[in-house]
């Protein structure tokens, strides 16, 4: 049975992501930052807390999949903020140059990409399959040619994900060879941190993991989209 530990698994594109692998027979593993008692309760799911910001946090994850299975086949960093989520709906502190927040801005930075890369970093262990694939969930908000009209300079989220795409690209120079990564914009998925979105995070879901099972060379540590296309930068 295959395994994946997704992050921001309890709602929206992550929720998505363990519905689908689940409807597959996968093992999943969701990491959340508060276990309630509205999380879905299936049989292979377990539910992990999970903080994308703490080393010890992502350092018992690690222990607790330990406990389940020796190793995982795909880890999805999912988890991320937005200028909304980050600032508490005080979205100029990211959003606009004259009110610029410091702390907002490392924030957006901490969790959308530099906490991706610390996850990966404990998580390589437990990717020992051939193939292992890291699946960094990124934006059309990182690109030069957005597909979507912008209404402000959204600086915090844009270049967050920007990181976290070239962070993608160097990984592949330190990853073992038989783990295969990549970002990925999800297109426009329905979640709290988009309303006006088009799809449903189960359907979004799918399309990005049947990239792993027609798998191009050609897109290790690439920015795609999610149908497999480059996402142009």
């Amino acid at each position: 049975m295959k395994s994946a530990f997704i992050t921001g698994a309890n709602q929206g594109l992550g929720l998505g992501f363990v519905r689908h692998l689940l409807s597959e027979g996968w093992k999943v593993f969701g990491g959340t930052r508060k276990i309630s008692s509205s999380l879905p309760s299936k049989e292979n799911l377990v539910w992990i807390p999970f903080d994308v910001t703490d080393d010890v946090s992502i350092e018992k994850a690690v222990t607790k999949i330990r406990e389940n299975t020796s190793r995982i086949d795909l880890l999805i960093n999912n988890a991320g903020i937005n200028k909304d989520t980050a600032t508490n709906n005080e979205k100029e502190k990211a959003t606009n140059l004259k009110k610029l927040d410091r702390l907002v801005l490392r924030n957006l930075f901490e969790v959308n990409a530099v906490s991706p890369m610390m996850i990966l970093q404990k998580f390589l262990p437990l990717l020992s399959e051939d193939p292992s694939f890291v699946v960094n969930v990124s934006s059309c908000r990182a690109s030069f040619h957005d597909e979507e009209e912008e209404s402000s300079g959204n600086y915090g989220y844009r270049a967050s994900k920007v990181a976290l795409n070239m962070l993608t690209l160097a990984s592949v120079h330190d990853l073992p060879k038989n783990i295969r990564t990549f970002a990925v914009h999800p297109g426009s998925v329905r979640t709290a941190m988009n309303l006006r979105g088009e799809s449903e995070p189960k359907v979004q879901a799918e399309k990005i993991i049947s990239l792993l099972s027609r798998w191009d060379e050609k897109w290790n540590g690439k920015f795609l989209n999610f149908d497999g296309a480059p996402y142009p930068l």
